[in-house]
């Protein structure tokens, strides 16, 4: 019985008036309000970082020349549609999906050939290995460090090379 009295005495004094219930309901209704707000406004910023991923996408994939960003190994860390294209690929994820086993350097000579492009700036026809596992040349038109060890390379086709094999007409 004396627990029940301690208990009352207890809930008596944690009593809140009426004031001060509208008082912290006020306050919770703005906490409320301003976490809304808050969800919406990053709402927005994640749209637009997705709008302007698929806007970087469709300008890197627009462009006349092959682009990859490699690891300093050689494999891919992503590329745009025409170099998946040059080495035979359909897509970028194909691309970066099997080139991440086998690489896409015609031979290890190739990437060392790739580093000394790098350091010199001086152009050079490089080695790649297509989808169909053939080897193809590609003339690097610019490549260059960038951040954390990874290497940019933008190729394209090299004309100076050997005739590439055309399909005989029926």
């Amino acid at each position: 019985m004396r627990t029940l009295g301690v208990l009352f005495t207890a809930m008596r004094d944690q009593h809140r008036t009426r004031q001060e219930l509208s008082v912290e309901v006020t306050a919770l209704r703005k906490q409320v309000a301003d976490l809304k707000e808050a969800m919406l406004a990053r709402r927005r910023v994640e749209d637009a970082l997705r709008h302007a991923q698929e806007q970087l996408r469709t300008l890197a994939d627009s462009a006349p020349v092959g682009l990859c960003l490699l690891h300093a190994d050689g494999t891919p860390v992503v590329a745009n549609r025409p170099f998946a294209n040059l080495l035979g690929y359909d897509s970028p994820a194909e691309l970066q999906r099997i080139a991440s086993t086998f690489g896409i350097f015609g031979g290890p000579a190739e990437l060392d050939r790739l580093r000394c492009t790098l350091q010199s700036g001086s152009p050079a026809t490089l080695l790649f290995r297509r989808k169909d596992g053939q080897r193809e040349a590609l003339q690097i038109v610019g490549a260059g460090w960038a951040e954390a060890g990874l290497n940019a390379v933008a190729v394209r086709r090299d004309d100076t090379a050997l005739p590439r094999a055309t399909p005989r007409s029926a």
